[in-house]
């Protein structure tokens, strides 16, 4: 299927669709119906729900529609506003504001998404409750297009979502369809040749609002700071709502991508590994530029996703409600990789020799991955003595089949997937390579996995203000290998999860929760291992100010998480891929989120995080690069990599409410890491940064249309600085320089 189109046509083509016919924004229209959800718990106007930086409700805790100020747990929001002013268009730029969630920049990743949230590294993400994996798509990063804000729930969430890490969940909420007619049309352009069109709209199709429509449209021609980084996206989603009644809704959605992006990494002139760190120091080093890339400009994948699936619910009894929820994702993906076998480091001091990167071609044919996941939820209120409850029974099942195949490296120099190292002095890119087919050097990936829960939830409203949550969830999760045929996972486990609350005035609440985590599984493992763990205690204290305009929520908690993969002691398994299950590690520590309007027209969002990350368990027994024994303690007593102990993050804007100025909105902020071990045998530190952000916006009124201009820039001081390491030698991603970007938004 072909994914590109004239940039030219495109924008032509959306702003036509975008502004066909406005006659529909005169009908009169009923109020917007949440799937699954009471009439009582339906959301807010638009108004209300869309412009602030401080939502009331969240779902994703407690999968009800539950005021953040009663959830025992750490929820923060990251509203349609604030993704708007800071024009963000990816899950990394959003959870920026969120207190101790990192991202790995998607592009550098090589369009594979990482986030790390308490200091454990998580490759899924949500969509309305249903789990995502970044890898096993390989598809692109994620566009905001039709997402309306982002929640993340801080911790272990096994109760609701089965199978997670325990760091905690990253949920998009995505935009539905609304009887309320309104119609927006974007374009956005900026640094390295980035434009971006988007089109949202939304209202009804008939008369009586029985049928609701929304339409999302994405087209992003993105060149990113580093070389060979061109990155095409289409994004199309279209969703419909059927009110068959006051009490029946069916969603029906379906979203389609074609997404062409870079594969190969950008190495900005540094090495990791224990060897580099004993010789150079314990820093990285900086004598490349931030864009310098060793891959090639072949070096690239292409993919279409398709994601198709329906929601229907029904209120059957008063406080009572049924929602089915199933959803299906096809992706295929073939992409060609130049991939690094590793730098000569004693080369780098001597300036007259040649600093080079040894090299292979690796090519990826062919990648499909199917998924397909269903659930049901009962929801029911009722009273008993002196108590009001919220139940929640549930169950989903998950199918994911992984099949494909690649061309593995060879050393054999008359094999044709060889590429000649690349000269750091004097880089010489290659051509796509032509590859001689070679069953020896083809290697075949298939792997299922069959997932299924049941779970039982009781929110209770307990006399003087107390709120009490109890839950319990059994699971079952298989995985095989095809083409192993071995079972690599059988596991059954039942997760509880405790929490109270206590709210003695209204602005404020205090809470303490117990959970235990059913961890990520082992789908593509090497050998079969046993499934990771985890537990977490936590309490906090969430509070309102200023007349409830500002919810701020400090929290302290303790984590634990058991059976990581390590290598093996056997130098020689260890070699072959082969892993144990010995691993402990122990994240605690404190998280400070704030948001909210402190005076009219003041908005912000700021956060802070502090984490003390200990490895507790390892498998004793550690060796370099060329096989020397460095620890017989292994990692133990060390620090888990890509885990700032201190970070933090403030957004602030202000929108001038009356006279001349009325319309214009600036804002700014700033987004802070301090230093992060590169490995878990600490060899190497990142340091610390700070970025800087700007913005200015002005809306007013032409012709009954609102048209909103926005410029920003990003890293406004042009610092240097590393967001992350990778766990592969020597892949240390640089972030971007300063950068700008510009939009022209119509909405009516």
């Amino acid at each position: 299927m072909s994914s590109f189109v004239s940039a030219r046509g495109v924008s032509a083509g959306v702003l036509t669709l975008a502004l066909f016919s406005s006659a529909a924004a005169s009908q009169e229209s009923l109020p917007t119906i949440e799937i699954g959800s009471t009439p009582s718990s339906r959301p807010a106007s638009r108004s209300e729900d869309k412009a602030g930086y401080r939502p009331q409700n969240a779902s994703t805790a407690l999968k009800t529609n539950t005021p953040v100020m009663e959830t025992p747990a750490s929820i923060q929001i990251v509203p349609q506003q604030v993704l708007q002013d800071q024009q963000a268009t990816t899950i990394a730029r959003a959870i920026e504001n969120v207190s101790g969630v990192v991202a790995l920049p998607p592009l550098a990743a090589g369009g594979v998404e990482q986030f790390y949230i308490r200091g454990f590294q998580t490759y899924d993400y949500y969509r309305d409750g249903v789990r995502m994996n970044s890898i096993e798509q390989n598809s692109g990063a994620e566009t905001l297009v039709n997402v309306d804000r982002v929640e993340v729930l801080k911790g272990p969430a096994s109760i609701l979502y089965g199978r997670a890490e325990p760091g905690g969940v990253i949920n998009l909420v995505m935009k539905k369809p609304e009887a309320t007619p309104f119609y927006a049309v974007q374009q956005q352009a900026g640094s390295w040749g980035t434009y971006r069109t988007t089109v949202d709209a939304t209202g009804p199709i008939t008369k009586d609002d029985s049928l609701l429509y929304r339409f999302d449209f994405a087209y992003e021609n993105n060149h990113d700071f580093f070389q060979f980084s061109g990155n095409r996206n289409i994004y199309v989603a279209p969703r419909l709502r059927w009110n068959l009644d006051a009490h029946t809704q069916l969603d029906v959605y379906l979203d389609y991508k074609s997404a062409a992006f870079p594969k190969g990494y950008a190495i900005p002139g540094l090495v990791a590994s224990q060897t580099a760190s004993r010789v150079y120091g314990a820093r990285p080093l900086s004598f490349l530029p931030r864009g310098f890339n060793t891959s090639d400009p072949w070096s690239r994948g292409n993919s279409d996703d398709v994601v198709m699936g329906y929601q229907f619910s029904r209120d059957f009894a008063e406080g009572w409600n049924i929602k089915h929820k199933f959803q299906a994702e096809i992706v295929d993906l073939t992409s060609q990789t130049a991939a690094e076998l590793g730098i000569n480091i004693f080369k780098l001091p001597f300036l007259d020799r040649a600093i080079s990167a040894d090299r292979v071609a690796v090519a990826l044919p062919a990648w499909h991955t199917h998924t397909y996941f269903t659930n049901v939820d009962v929801t029911g209120k009722f009273d008993l003595l002196d108590t009001s409850h919220t139940m929640l029974v549930g169950g989903d099942f998950q199918h994911l089949d992984v099949n494909g195949y690649n061309l593995t490296p060879s050393l054999n120099f008359s094999c044709f997937c060889y590429i000649p190292p690349l000269n750091f002095n004097a880089p010489v890119h290659t051509s796509y390579p032509t590859f001689a087919y070679d069953p020896t050097t083809r290697s075949d990936t298939a792997f299922r996995e069959n997932w299924y829960g049941f779970y039982l939830q009781d929110q209770v409203k307990l006399p003087h203000d107390f709120f009490l949550l109890a839950g319990l969830r059994y699971d079952h999760s298989t995985s095989y290998n095809v083409v192993k045929r071995q079972t690599n996972d059988d596991s059954q486990k039942v997760s509880p999860r405790f929490g109270l609350l206590w709210r003695p005035v209204e602005e404020l609440s205090l809470y303490g929760s117990y959970l235990t985590n059913f961890g990520g599984s082992n789908v593509g493992a090497k050998n079969p291992m046993p499934p990771q763990t985890a537990e977490q205690w936590e309490v906090g204290v969430k509070s309102e100010w200023f007349d409830k305009r500002v919810t701020a929520t400090i929290a302290y908690y303790n984590l634990i998480k058991q059976n990581i993969p390590a290598p093996n002691p056997d130098p020689l398994l260890a070699a072959q891929g082969y892993s144990v299950a010995v691993g402990e590690v122990r994240n605690r520590g404190v998280e400070l989120d704030v948001a909210g309007e402190i005076l009219p027209g003041w908005k912000m969002i700021a956060s802070y995080s502090y984490i003390d990350s200990l490895i507790t368990k390892d498998n004793g027994r550690v060796t370099d690069s060329n096989g020397v024994l460095v620890s017989v303690t292994g990692n133990k007593g060390h620090t888990l990599f890509n885990v700032p102990r201190h970070s933090g993050s403030l957004w602030t804007t202000y929108e001038f409410q009356s006279g001349d100025w009325r319309g214009l909105k600036i804002g700014g902020g700033v987004v802070a890491r301090g230093i992060r071990q590169g490995d878990n045998a600490n060899d190497f530190q990142l340091p610390g940064y700070a970025t800087i952000g700007l913005m200015a916006g002005y809306d007013f009124k032409l012709d009954g249309v609102t048209v909103k201009l926005q410029f920003n820039v990003d890293n406004l001081a042009d610092t240097r600085y590393y967001p992350a390491a990778s766990s592969a030698a020597f892949a240390i991603f640089a972030g971007a320089p300063r950068s700008v970007k510009g939009s022209v938004r119509v909405e009516y």
